[in-house]
């Protein structure tokens, strides 16, 4: 197992997102400007397996969805020259393309790879795969677009 470079202390500062969203536990690889590998530990004492489902919980694609996008943002904020600027952020603005192909249940161990496509002024284009136990369980292409607080 790799071990992170960024810990969830150092992820928690990166990130907006709070309890109970925040999708991202650690950073294990990242080459500014081009990709990030994240994880996200699955436990079943998650808020969200209380409704999707009882019997049978299974991490909500949305969710899935949240993951790439944190891990995104934290891929931006590492960024130099065209990144993100103090007081700055990006926004989900499209998402397309996006398949999941095995569910995702507690126990699992989400890798979640990033790849930016473009990165051009005020918008961001990233390609992400969500991986347990080296089987795809997810992919899609994320859009953002530059805010300020």
């Amino acid at each position: 197992m790799t071990q992170p470079i960024l810990k969830f202390e150092e992820v928690r500062s990166l990130l907006k997102q709070r309890f109970p969203l925040l999708m991202i536990d650690s950073v294990v690889a990242i080459e500014p400007e081009k990709r990030i590998r994240a994880i996200k530990n699955v436990t079943g004492n998650e808020m969200q397996f209380l409704g999707h489902f009882p019997d049978h919980a299974v991490m909500p694609g949305t969710f899935i969805v949240e993951a790439i996008g944190q891990a995104a943002s934290i891929l931006f904020s590492k960024m130099t020259g065209a990144g993100l600027k103090s007081g700055e952020f990006l926004v989900l603005g499209t998402i397309s393309s996006v398949r999941f192909l095995v569910p995702v249940v507690p126990g699992d161990r989400m890798e979640i790879d990033v790849n930016v496509l473009k990165f051009v002024n005020d918008i961001a284009l990233v390609e992400g795969s969500v991986t347990v136990d080296g089987t795809l369980v997810a992919t899609g292409k994320l859009g953002f677009a530059r805010s300020s607080l």
